[in-house]
């Protein structure tokens, strides 16, 4: 006969006064406050032990399931204490040395040195409840009539869920965007963060693909071709709307834009690489491990980026599907400058999806072609939305986001996603920085304007 299900309570201190689980234990002397280890799944230092304590409760309150998803078992433990009334103290999770969050116990009634043990509540009961994993079936695979592309079926793929904390807070991590020592983590994703994901807001320690811009990149910042007019002395004191046209300037030169590519690759929301692609060609997306980073391609003069070897995660079908992705990449996806164009252009077996933002909402896929290169950006978007901006707007993207393998944008959360690939055109980026910074009213002067109204009537 199976046996009832435990006081979640109980059993908990029981498990923490037992010193059983590595990272669990109490905090302070009074023992009102406990640790438990949180680290992501992804991460290179995580080991089974980190998930013991979710894995124990998962056993004894009906998903016991051995070959069960580690995540789910976290999903759950984190419900569980939500519905006692238990509260994060500290969230240290994305701390690279001791990733851990601290909790404090329940109180009065429920406090660890109550002599009557707590009664559960109903409201345990349904947050509790483990979440049901669907049918681990192959996604299907959706072929063109000439059964060259292949497209994963994401409901097929996943657990059906939406975003919780857990993915917000990952998403704020990919962002760069911390909070302070003393402030709470915030339950719900600040609306600001969707303004900097689609203006590509800067991550730390670029990794340049090419020769030059290593000091620029270590800065965050692009190399001397579109620097800050006061980066070397010369010019500080300069109006803002100077400053902005001189690096308006060096990022239109001949008619043609100039810019750097920074690209980060995503595996389902965590950040695996990002570099610098210092070539104002553009580059080309290929998986080859073998390669070595920072080829240029003869034909096209296109460097090419191999993306990385997926690391291996407890979902074994994510790292099937993954890897299935990659290898249908074939001879790639072009990310290139042509003009005042940036285009795009698929030459392998995996469909592309592309976007302008990283929350993009919207209802329909845009698809990366095949037949032919296709348009996905042009600086006089740009120019155009500097122009809104001092008449009042928002300012406008300096990026591209790059889904492989599966519809997007789909209503569905881009972190769920195989394969993401966000590319910041760096000249841009200091551009929007800088008009941000200044704010729109330090713009407004007759010599931008009529800049700005010549380079719309560009091309």
């Amino acid at each position: 006969m199976a046996q009832p299900k435990p006081l979640f309570i109980p059993w908990l201190k029981a498990r923490i006064d037992s010193g059983l689980f590595p990272g669990v234990g109490w905090t302070d002397p009074g023992r009102t406050e406990f640790s438990v280890p949180w680290k992501h799944a992804l991460r290179q230092d995580s080991s089974s032990t980190d998930i013991l304590i979710f894995k124990a409760w998962a056993e004894v309150s009906g998903n016991g399931q051995a070959q069960g998803d580690p995540s789910v078992w976290k999903r759950n433990f984190r419900s569980t204490l939500r519905a006692k009334k238990f509260v994060m103290v500290t969230n240290n999770s994305k701390e690279n040395a001791n990733p851990i969050k601290v909790f404090r116990w329940p109180k009065p009634s429920s406090s660890p040195s109550t002599a009557s043990p707590p009664v559960e509540s109903q409201e345990e009961e349904e947050l509790s409840t483990p979440v049901q994993e669907e049918n681990q079936q192959d996604p299907f695979i959706f072929l063109d009539q000439n059964v060259e592309t292949i497209l994963l079926q994401e409901d097929n793929i996943y657990l059906a869920s939406t975003i919780n904390d857990e993915d917000l807070q990952d998403c704020l991590m990919a962002l760069n965007i911390h909070p302070s020592d003393t402030a709470a983590v915030p339950e719900e994703l600040p609306q600001p963060v969707e303004d900097l994901a689609c203006a590509g807001w800067r991550a730390p320690q670029l990794s340049p693909m090419a020769t030059g811009g290593e000091a620029a990149a270590a800065e965050g910042r692009p190399t001397a071709a579109v620097a800050p007019v006061g980066a070397g002395g010369e010019g500080q004191h300069q109006p803002v709307a100077e400053q902005f046209m001189h690096s308006l300037s060096q990022t239109w030169v001949d008619d043609a834009f100039k810019t750097q590519f920074r690209v980060s690759v995503f595996y389902r929301g965590v950040k695996v690489s990002e570099n610098l692609v210092d070539n104002e060609a553009g580059f080309r997306l290929v998986y080859s491990p073998e390669m070595r980073m920072g080829e240029v391609d003869r034909e096209s003069g296109l460097t090419l980026m191999t993306l990385p070897t997926p690391p291996v995660t407890f979902d074994s079908g994510q790292n099937r599907l993954t890897q299935q992705v990659l290898d249908s990449l074939g001879a790639g996806v072009d990310v290139g400058v042509s003009g005042p164009v940036v285009y795009s252009h698929r030459h392998g077996n995996a469909r592309a999806f592309w976007s302008r933002c990283k929350f993009d909402r919207g209802r329909e896929p845009q698809q990366v072609a095949k037949m032919a290169p296709q348009a996905l950006f042009r600086f006089q978007d740009f120019v155009g939305g500097i122009q809104e901006f001092i008449a009042g707007g928002k300012c406008p993207s300096c990026c591209l986001y790059i889904c492989l393998g599966e519809e997007w944008p789909d209503r569905k959360p881009w972190e769920k996603k195989l394969v993401m690939v966000e590319v910041v055109f760096t000249s841009l980026e200091f551009l929007r920085m800088m008009a941000e910074d200044g704010g729109a009213s330090s713009l407004q002067s007759v010599e931008l304007q009529m800049s700005l109204t010549e380079m719309m009537e560009v091309g």
